[in-house]
Parts: structure tokens; C-alpha cells; sequence
């Protein structure tokens, strides 16, 4: 029996190579197309410019608001339409498939999932005892070595960087099957259930092997750990106001006034729903154990 790829609890339907997907479990089709070769970028409609990091320079992206949806456009791989009307992408033609894939999977992703009425968090995700434990801090604080030390100890990763999650329900839909691992913290071989799938000067791809990738589908938030730096390994519980401030930081949204009125809900929401923890840990490798079994520990409360 064939299994339908899926990712963020998509269907995907595209007929161009995607590594990263999920093996099953998507609800509605989302399709992958590609664009044209050239294309001009819209002269209105600018919504907001800044800058991506996961690269060995920073690259600059543009969103902006054009008819049917969202033109996307990142200086390293160009325009990304998210025809939301439409319920599709086209993404450019291009020779670095891996990262257009990358780019794909980010902002693009999180725009039709948003518009879907899911929202998105910057976090790492693990499956304990078939619910979601959400690892929630900005970028540099060890979320994917985290991420990698789950994977090692049995426990599936459901994401590494974007997660998307469903209000009302405190569900999450698994991000892309992929671990990218900065160069000095891997060891050269990947462990047992992923391989290699590009090498990059800043990160070492790393993706389950077929028929180990799980399923797209939703997941029940179990709670929500915040990521932060200690002498110790420790876990405390985070006050509603504290998880709601932190929380905000790490949403993806549109910088409109109706875009942060439903985000502000969404998060209350999910904070008043799920419980939330700090986790106090060093940022060192020796440290990965102990802070794997507390945030095991606090999955199984």
C-alpha cells in the first residue's frame, strides 16, 4: 500500500523531488509547482523585509501581498508564490534543490498553514508517548543537537526549527524529516536511522531513512519547554505571563493588527491548555543526557 507524503499536515502533491517529507497522515492537498524562470518582483504590496540566518552569510527576504496570496522572495533562491486561493506554491527553478527546499519549508509553509488557521511557533518538536513536547527557544540555544539527542535515545523528532500548531485542539503537525547539524557537533557518521543527505560549510544534513519518517499528522501538545542556560540541569514551571511573553516572540505573523489580535489568542490559549516549563541546562554536550531524561520526565507528568 502506497503512503501519501505529507508535511505540517498537508497532502503534498508535487512532481518534483522533496526530501524531507512525511510518509502519510495529511489531511488536505497542498501542490508544489514550479515557476517560471524569470519572473519580476511585484512593485506594491510590500509587507515586511528582513533577514535569514542557517547560512554562512545572512540573506535578505521581502514578503509581499499580491493577488491570490504571498509573494516570497530570499536573495539565495528567488520567488516563492503561496497561492493560498489556491492552495499551492510554486517555488523557483533552480540547481540547489536542497535549498530551495529550505526556503520552501520555512516562511512559504508557514503562510498557507497560517491561512489554513493553524499558527506557527520557531521550536523544536519530540514525540514522547505519542504526544508532542514542544522545545521552545530562539535560534543558537540548541534546539537541534537537542532534537539529535532524542533521536539517539529512540525518541522521534516531529521538528527542528518551525512548528506548526492547530488552536482549540493544542495539536501539532510535524515539520520536515530532517536534523541540520552545525559541522563541529557531529561526529562524521550519522547515527543509526538517518543518513547524510548534503554537506554544507555551516550544516550537515541529516534525514530519517525511508519508511522511518512518521506521519504528517497531528500530535497532542503535551506541554512546552523553554530552552535556557543554567549550571545545572533543572526544570521549574513557567508562570502563564512568562510562557505567553516567551511565546510571542517565537510566533511567525503578519505584521497586521488582525494577524496579532489572533495570534495573542491563539498563544493564550495554548498557554492556559498545556503545562509549560523552564529547563535550566549547560550548553555543553557532556550536559545533553540529563537534560534529555528531566524533559522525558516532564513529558510522562
Amino acid at each position: 500500500m502506497s503512503v501519501s507524503p505529507s508535511l505540517f499536515g498537508y497532502a503534498i502533491q508535487s512532481e518534483m523531488p522533496l526530501r524531507f517529507l512525511r510518509e502519510g497522515g495529511g489531511g488536505e492537498a497542498l501542490h508544489i509547482v514550479e515557476g517560471p524562470a524569470q519572473a519580476e518582483r511585484p512593485r506594491e504590496g510590500f509587507i515586511v523585509e528582513w533577514s535569514l540566518r542557517g547560512g554562512t552569510e545572512e540573506v535578505s527576504a521581502t514578503l509581499y501581498e499580491v493577488p491570490g496570496g504571498f509573494e516570497y522572495w530570499t536573495a539565495d533562491a528567488g520567488r516563492f508564490f503561496v497561492d493560498v486561493a489556491q492552495g499551492r506554491i510554486e517555488v523557483p527553478p533552480m540547481t540547489d534543490t536542497i535549498l530551495r527546499e529550505q526556503r520552501l519549508n520555512g516562511v512559504p509553509m508557514a503562510l498557507a498553514f497560517t491561512h489554513r488557521g493553524d499558527f506557527a511557533l520557531h521550536a523544536a518538536a519530540v514525540e514522547i508517548d505519542g504526544g508532542a513536547i514542544l522545545l521552545a527557544a530562539p535560534s543558537r540555544f540548541g534546539k537541534t543537537t537537542l532534537a539529535m539527542a532524542f533521536h539517539e535515545r529512540g525518541f522521534p523528532m516531529l521538528a527542528e526549527d518551525l512548528i506548526c500548531c492547530r488552536p482549540g485542539t493544542h495539536e501539532a503537525f510535524p515539520g520536515p524529516a530532517v536534523i541540520r547539524l552545525r559541522p563541529d557537533v557531529y561526529g562524521g557518521t550519522p547515527p543509526p536511522g538517518l543518513v547524510e543527505v548534503a554537506k554544507r560549510p555551516d550544516r550537515i544534513f541529516l534525514a530519517p531513512e525511508p519508511g522511518q519518517r512518521g506521519s504528517g499528522g497531528a500530535r497532542p501538545i503535551r506541554g512546552i519547554v523553554f530552552l535556557r542556560e543554567g549550571e545545572h540541569v533543572a526544570v521549574t514551571a513557567a508562570s502563564p505571563v512568562e510562557a505567553l511573553r516567551d511565546l510571542w516572540h517565537l510566533n511567525f505573523r503578519l505584521p497586521t493588527t488582525e494577524a496579532r489580535e489572533y495570534s495573542f489568542k491563539a498563544l493564550t490559549a495554548l498557554v492556559g491548555g498545556v503545562p509549560t516549563w523552564n529547563l535550566h541546562r549547560p550548553f555543553r554536550l557532556d550536559a545533553l543526557g540529563a537534560t534529555v531524561d528531566a524533559i522525558v520526565a516532564c513529558g510522562r507528568r
